[in-house]
């Protein structure tokens, strides 16, 4: 019988050679494959070396064969490994003289060399083998030459299965007819250990792979192989059918369980021991017919003397199934996988449990029949017709129920018994597991196969698929076949057949299940994300497959070349202080290699999305399509296409909430909004301006649509007279509000300015015209720049003061530009005073008034010009006679340039009588405006004003001649004239017959009027005597007090002539010395050279000045020049006359009443300062 030795899941041959012959009943591997870890170490991947594997069988022939994995001899060149045959020293064979049921390898067989067995004796034995060393052929012969058996439990029936725990070796389950037992083996764990560490070196199969753990330390004979616990056979297994239904025994390690969420164990998520909170214990499942056992066992107490010191075990769950359990394992910790037989209930359900006869005849790959068919399969054995596909199930074991079940298309399974599957699992591995090193010896030949099947399934199998490999032939030639293509994942079904390449996938992380049969090998691993879109897509399910890429991207497939239609570059959301140029191009190649184009998941999950709105909108269903075009379209340019089918479907208001409304860079095609806005513009015209203004509304001169385009559809849209829209109505209000906004846009500030002025929006206008200085746009249209905020109803019913109010900002506008002059008032009184301006006087009077007012408050109108409003003086004359009558007498008495005939006229035609008085009076007319005083105002007091103001005695006159016949005149005048007339005149002229009521009380008004100004007058004078009493005093001291004079010494002759002012100015500084020995003017010092006298003038300050400086300016010249000149005057005549000397003494007396010059000049000086 030969054995084959085959790598997961590729059934890649390993090794194939023949050790029994009869059928093998059990396999037992060690040490056996250990959990996946992310990241093996080297001490891993030593212990676990395909030269430390052992590899044994039993069979019904008596035999135990164990055997290393590869053979010490070197292939041959050009030989296979895997047909290397095994020297004698390598071969460990034990007879037992019966047929052996069940093997099972010490873990650390490579050290300890034992290895239990039992089978139809009904004996558990454990066996030493000798060390390779040994005379390995001389034990098979001399059957116990240099061998150690122990039995360890008989009398109990046949002994079908054997199991070693995983976690830590330390326990030992075998199943007889009566029930299941559990012992404890001979590895201690280290807690328990009498040393505390061990020798590596000399366990390398253990260490490797169990830190920790190793067959020293404490001695055998305290805990190995005592029973901990025994548990009877379920009562729905017979004692005849016992030894026929072989339970299944299955140790579970928590580090090859996955995570309780199926997404994650999709991704290869595995646990971590500590994640699972079972403490110290272990967990045992049994699988025995329809009954299935979760068994804990727990290690016991470490003291001696205690009950259960060495362990006990705890049944946990107790489930009841619908068939036989051919398989059982721990998928997840809380999820049970069965490997479920079912018997056709019509048939006798005795002869499912006869081994049946392996069929000869061939069957076709993926034939499959119904059960009650007897001719499904061309061979097969009359009474074994009795068997149903075999199911795939899963439980869940919190709720004890049934989580899912898939059927297993196994050939010929009609024909197959329970004891024909087997179950087994590959478990998870984490996403960084990595295979050896490349310059590793050990990641050559068949170790790297090893190494990939037992640390990196992954690596070989494919996530989506069961694959089952069929055969032609014999059982004997179908499994050699299968074995002879080496490690290049294929099968060979016969002659004439194609070789049939299995692929598996490389990125399937989960657990991987395979279940065998006398056909097949089946492998299976969870439905992973891909499956999932697959399936999707195959049933139309196109919106959760769009979810499902949302959520794992990692699904698709990157090699996808039928996405090029949704190759484009990336769009990102740009910002409003960002330099971007919506017609800008990428030219340079460093630009070029920085454009991000969409991934490969984002195309799929877009093309996909496309599928999905497609079926929505055959559906109808047009308003759920549009939410959809938002979540799947994203940012691409395909939403031009979308909305020309909803334009086309006239559908666009079921997307047009769903347009992307930020910026992007680079921008979306602009013809995605211009369809919407052009819908919209004929249909919703409030609608069209919340989407233009608001919804996509302009960041600056960025827009999402071509603002020019639309400028043009809109003016079209205004002058189409054929549309129902006219000017000043509301959707004509709203497209020109669209248009100004749409100017702005475009950098044209002037036509927005037109626009806003036609809508009368002022805040806008009065914002642009001041921020982009466009007064030169307006200057044409002075009068609707004033009526900005003025309405037609305000223009019929509002006062003066609140139309003021409304206009005072373009006043004041004009005001200012009329300063700058670019609008002078000579144009806006032009465009006011036209007929066809609405209170265009009323405008025009605002406008001069607060020119006026400006510049008579900066004094620009004080001039005999006027300014520039000089020309607009009669107007204004007239514009304030009809609206401000105070302020006409405040101009006329300001003004000069405007004409007395217009505006006597237009006061006169007003009957404006105290402004035509003082225009009268302007004229020369006093009499004319005192009558009009004394007729139209009878103002007695305005009349004496008026007369006071002229100050002309006919006036006076003409004013009592007035006044005399009028008794309340003539009160009038006794009561106010005061001093401007004599009051004797008055009464005098007042006729002795006229009766004057009040007459007495005028004249004692008169009288004590007169008393107090006379009475002031005489306390002014009283006051004033000692004040002039003292001034006198001080005259006539000052006159008699002596003056010095100092003649005498050398005069001091200027070095060159000077001026009246710089003598002037140093007879100043000789002042302010207090020297009295020189001229005050030509600061000569006096002196009588030559026997010369010269006349000298003193003044009471101290200063004293030649008499001929004073009288005449200075010449230059010496004193001699001077001598011979004070002769002259004295020859001329001034000297000897009497009149000539009077003549000359008035005219100093002239000057020296002028005083001292030197004292004034200081005085101007002081002044000025």
């Amino acid at each position: 019988m030969l054995q084959h030795i085959l790598s997961l899941p590729s059934l890649a041959p390993l090794r194939t050679y023949h050790a029994h012959s009869a059928s093998v009943t059990s396999i037992s591997i060690s040490p056996p494959p250990p959990p996946p870890v992310a990241i093996p170490t080297r001490r891993h991947k030593d212990a676990y070396h395909d030269r430390y594997i052992s590899v044994a069988s039993s069979s019904i022939d008596g035999l135990v064969c164990a055997v290393p994995l590869l053979p010490s001899t070197p292939p041959a060149p050009g030989q296979s490994l895997s047909t290397v045959p095994y020297t004698k020293s390598e071969i460990t064979l034990k007879n037992f003289k019966r047929p052996v049921l069940a093997v099972a390898l010490s873990p650390n067989f490579r050290a300890d060399r034992t290895f239990l067995s039992g089978g139809l004796a009904g004996n558990l034995v454990l066996s030493v083998a000798p060390t390779s060393s040994g005379s390995g052929g001389g034990w098979m012969t001399l059957g116990m030459s240099g061998a150690k058996d122990a039995i360890l439990h008989s009398g109990e029936g046949t002994i079908s299965a054997i199991a070693w725990s995983k976690e830590s070796p330390r326990y030992v389950a075998w199943a007889n007819e009566q029930g299941i037992k559990i012992m404890r083996s001979h590895i201690i764990p280290p807690t328990l250990q009498k040393q505390a560490t061990e020798d590596i070196a000399g366990n390398p199969g253990m260490a490797g792979w169990i830190p920790g753990f190793g067959s020293g330390g404490k001695s055998a004979s305290e805990v190995a192989w005592k029973r901990i616990s025994a548990i009877e056979r379920p009562e729905s297994i017979t004692e005849e059918i016992a030894s026929l239904y072989k339970p299944r025994l299955e140790w579970t390690d928590r580090r090859s369980l996955l995570t309780s969420e199926s997404g994650d164990a999709a991704t290869g998520g595995t646990l971590n021991v500590k994640d699972v909170d079972w403490g110290d214990k272990e967990k045992l499942l049994v699988g025995w017919g329809g009954t299935v056992w979760v068994i804990d066992v727990f290690p016991g107490s470490e003291q001696t003397g205690v009950e259960n010191n060495i362990g006990w075990a705890q049944i946990t769950h107790i489930l009841q199934t619908d068939c036989i359990i051919s398989g059982i394992h721990m998928y997840t910790p809380s999820l049970l996988l069965l490997l479920a037989y079912l018997v056709n209930p019509a048939s006798n359900s005795d002869d499912a449990t006869e081994a049946p006869l392996p069929p000869s005849a061939p069957t076709s790959p993926g034939f499959s029949s119904s059960p009650k068919s007897p001719m499904a399969s061309p061979r097969f054995r009359r009474g074994r017709v009795n068997a149903l596909i075999p199911e795939l199930r899963f439980i869940d074991l919190n709720t004890s129920e049934e989580v899912s079940a898939d059927e297993l298309m196994m050939s010929r399974f009609e024909g197959l018994a329970v004891g024909d599957y087997h179950l087994g699992i590959l478990p998870a591995t984490p996403t960084a597991v990595q295979g050896p090193p490349d310059n590793d010896e050990s990641a050559t030949g068949l170790s790297a196969s090893l190494w990939a099947a037992a640390l990196a399934p992954t690596q070989l199998f494919s996530g989506t698929q069961s694959v089952r490999s069929f055969g032609t032939a014999s059982r004997r030639n179908s499994v050699a076949a299968s074995g002879i293509t080496g490690a290049t994942g294929t099968t060979r079904g016969g002659k004439g057949r194609a070789d049939k390449e299995i692929k598996w996938g490389e990125d399937e992380k989960g657990t991987k299940i395979y279940i065998t049969s006398p056909y097949d090998v089946v492998f299976a691993t969870e439905r992973s994300q891909k499956d999932h879109l697959t399936w999707m897509l195959d049933r139309k399910k196109y919106a959760d497959a769009w979810h499902l890429i949302d959520r794992h991207p990692e699904v698709v497939d990157p090699d996808t070349t039928s996405l090029s239609m949704y190759d484009e570059e990336e769009r990102k959301v740009i910002h409003v202080d960002i330099d971007y140029e919506s017609d800008s191009t990428v030219t340079s190649s460093a630009k070029q290699r920085s454009v991000r184009r969409y991934s490969t998941a984002e195309k799929e999950k877009r093309r996909i999305g496309e599928l999905w709105l497609r079926d929505l909108i055959d559906a109808g269903e047009w308003q759920k399509a549009g939410e959809v075009c938002g979540r799947v379209l994203g940012t691409s340019s395909r939403w031009e296409y979308w909305v020309w089918v909803f334009e086309a479907a006239r559908k666009i208001e079921e997307i047009t909430a769903h347009i992307p409304t930020t910026q992007l860079s680079p921008p979306l095609p602009s013809v995605i909004y211009e369809i919407v806005l052009a819908h919209y513009l004929n249909s919703d015209r409030r609608k069209f301006r919340e989407l233009l203004l608001e919804t996509w509304k302009p960041e600056g001169t960025r827009t999402l649509y071509d603002a020019r385009t639309l400028v043009d559809t809109i003016i079209l849209k205004i002058q189409n007279r054929e549309d129902e829209i006219h000017t000043g109505d509301a959707d004509w209000n709203l497209l020109q509000e669209c248009l100004a906004k749409l100017y702005m846009v475009l950098q044209e500030p002037r036509n927005a300015l037109k626009r806003y002025m036609t809508l009368k929006n002022a805040d806008e206008a009065f914002r642009l015209i001041r921020e982009y200085r466009l007064v030169d746009t307006i200057r044409d249209d002075i009068a609707s720049l004033i009526l900005l905020r003025v309405s037609a109803q305000q223009l019929s019913t509002a006062t003066i003061h609140k139309l003021e109010e409304a206009t005072r900002e373009a006043i004041t506008l004009l005001i200012d530009e009329a300063d700058r002059g670019i609008v002078s008032p000579q144009k806006v009184v032009k465009q006011l005073e036209s007929d066809h301006v609405p209170a265009g006087k009323l405008f025009l009077y605002f406008y001069l008034r607060r020119l006026w007012k400006s510049q008579h408050r900066e004094h620009q109108i004080l001039t005999s010009s006027g300014g520039f409003l000089a020309e607009f003086e009669d107007l204004m004359v007239d514009l304030f006679a009809e609206y401000d009558r105070p302020l006409l007498m405040e101009f006329l008495k300001d003004s000069h340039n405007y004409s007395l005939e217009k505006a006597s006229a237009v006061c006169e035609r007003r009957n404006y009588i105290p402004e035509l008085v003082h225009l009268l009076s302007k004229t020369g007319q006093t009499k004319r405006a005192l009558f009009l005083i004394i007729d139209k105002l009878a103002d007695v007091a305005q009349a004496i004003a008026f007369a006071k103001q002229q100050d002309d005695p006919d006036l006076w006159r003409d004013l009592l001649d007035y006044s005399m016949d009028k008794p309340a005149f003539i009160r009038g005048l006794l009561e106010n004239v005061g001093t401007a007339i004599d009051p004797i005149t008055l009464v005098r002229r007042i006729p002795a017959s006229l009766q004057i009521e009040g007459l007495k009380e005028a004249l004692g008004k008169i009288l004590k009027e007169y008393g107090v100004q006379w009475s002031i007058c005489d306390g002014v004078a009283k006051s004033m005597t000692s004040e002039v009493a003292r001034g006198m005093e001080s005259l006539r001291h000052g006159q008699r007090r002596g003056v010095k004079f100092q003649v005498g010494g050398s005069s001091i002759a200027p070095a060159r002539p000077e001026s009246p002012g710089t003598a002037m100015e140093r007879a100043l500084e000789v002042g302010n010395s207090n020297t009295s020995d020189a001229c005050g003017i030509c600061k000569k010092r006096f002196s009588s050279a030559n026997g010369t006298q010269r006349t000298l003038v003193a003044f009471a300050c101290g200063h004293v000045f030649h008499l001929r400086c004073i009288s005449r300016p200075i010449t230059a010249g010496s004193d001699d020049d001077e001598d011979a000149e004070e002769g002259e005057v004295v020859q001329s005549g001034y000297g000897r006359s009497v009149s000539a000397k009077v003549t000359r003494a008035a005219l100093l007396g002239e000057k020296v009443k002028k005083g001292c010059s030197v004292c004034a000049k200081r005085k101007r000086e002081e002044i000025m300062v």
